[in-house]
């Protein structure tokens, strides 16, 4: 297969260009020429601005493109347009997209976001990034009917992610001390390996398939709690030679009432009183997994975090998290009114 890459640069661009070259496929990577110049050997790169230069991709002709790096309207519509001759597109949008997030368990027919009051070139922000993805997935299917593909991911993680959410729990159970991990044994986390995805995604394309994809983890039946999070964690920071952090359970309305921010200031943790989000860590991937989807176990995860460098306490990966004195400062807490527990 010939197939262009727009991005590829990072992150899950980086995984699908090694993906797609493992397999045998011929790659063409365009993008701005900034976020990567090592390109393996063979790799054909095009440099332009998908929503001012695309002319170098004048020059080709591929079987089919993907789309990690399209936000909104502005970013797909001329590149669609001047793809018109791939036979398939794979758009990777994103579980954010669906009108809601608060019912458990919804599949790729749950309505999506709509477009109202949302400016469809403005700037991503954290408040417009489902919409924009929403009103592009329509903007495409416009474009392309029965080419597209679409992927709504949930939360990426592995090696190389940029936002550190899930990437948080290795580093902190390898800083060692008392870990503050929110008291909430019922809760389901969900999250897929960036290589699992990348690999999975260029499988889509190669048996041909269609339509619009959930893509979370973990697949199998397969489930994960805080409990088997941490757990691994800890496992993982052994197999390196340190002593992991102890980790303390803390109420969860002691952690709502101290105003820590869910998702950001402690990574993953969604409040059980938090029903706009009951679903977000419950999307239903029975389809995708019927398309192949596999998913590897959690602790080739962690040790994939653990392997790289931790970033210094000004890095943006955890420049908003619990900053070690506030943690110790909320465990405090949670000793004092007894809402605490060690579960080492």
């Amino acid at each position: 297969m010939n197939l262009l890459l727009l991005g590829g640069g990072v992150f899950l661009g980086r995984e699908l260009l090694d993906a797609a070259l493992a397999r045998g496929h011929a790659v063409t990577v365009f993008n701005r020429g900034k976020a990567r110049r090592d390109w393996p050997a063979g790799v054909q790169v095009l440099t332009g601005d998908r929503r001012g230069d695309l002319a170098a991709l004048e020059c080709g002709h591929w079987d089919a493109a993907i789309d990690t790096c399209g936000y909104c309207p502005a970013d797909v519509e001329p590149t669609a347009r001047a793809l018109a001759g791939c036979a398939r597109y794979l758009f990777v949008s994103s579980i954010s997209a669906y009108a809601s997030l608060a019912t458990p368990g919804q599949d790729e027919s749950a309505p999506l976001a709509g477009a109202d009051g949302i400016d469809a070139d403005a700037a991503v922000t954290a408040q417009n990034y489902g919409p924009l993805k929403a009103e592009s997935e329509r903007v495409l299917s416009r474009l392309l009917g029965a080419r597209l593909i679409v992927v709504r991911p949930g939360l990426i993680v592995g090696r190389g992610d940029p936002s550190g959410r899930f990437s948080y729990w290795p580093w902190r159970a390898a800083a060692g001390g008392q870990m503050l991990v929110p008291d909430a044994p019922s809760a389901r986390l969900q999250f897929i390996d960036v290589c699992d995805l990348a690999a999975w995604m260029i499988g889509l394309l190669d048996v041909g398939a269609t339509g619009a994809f959930n893509a979370t983890g973990p697949a199998g039946g397969e489930s994960i709690g805080w409990a088997e999070l941490i757990a691994a964690c800890r496992d993982g920071v052994r197999q390196i030679g340190l002593l992991p952090a102890e980790p303390v359970a803390v109420a969860e309305s002691l952690l709502t009432a101290q105003d820590v921010a869910p998702w950001t200031g402690l990574p993953l943790w969604i409040p059980a009183s938090d029903q706009e989000t009951a679903g977000l860590m419950t999307v239903d991937i029975s389809r995708a997994t019927a398309n192949g989807l596999r998913t590897r176990p959690l602790d080739d995860t962690v040790r994939a975090v653990l392997a790289e460098p931790v970033p210094g306490a000004d890095d943006p990966r955890v420049a908003a998290r619990l900053s070690p004195a506030r943690e110790a400062e909320l465990i405090a807490l949670a000793i004092a009114a007894g809402s605490a527990m060690e579960q080492g």
